[in-house]
């Protein structure tokens, strides 16, 4: 597992490491705390227009016309991204 923690206080670094030791799921569960806590999900608009787009996306996999993208694929197309934005900043 790749992780970038560069720039975080020595506080916030030790948090991470400790985090990083934590089960899988805890640490989903945590990382799901943390997103929360910077970008509340309880507006209602944000809700209906998430559930518009679920819906939305489910009946374009129905009936044929979302275009499909195995994990694998999208996980290699993501670190190449990420590791070209890198090399532009150094």
């Amino acid at each position: 597992m790749a992780t970038d923690a560069s720039g975080l206080s020595g506080e916030a670094q030790q948090l991470f490491e400790a985090a990083l030791r934590l089960p899988e799921s805890q640490r989903a569960k945590l990382a799901d705390c943390l997103l929360d806590s910077v970008e509340p999900t309880d507006d209602p608009d944000w809700e209906k227009a998430w559930g518009d787009e679920i819906a939305r996306r489910i009946a374009e996999i129905d009936n044929g016309t979302a275009e499909l993208v195995s994990w694998e694929d999208l996980r290699q197309e993501m670190q190449a991204a990420i590791d070209a934005a890198r090399a532009r900043r150094h």
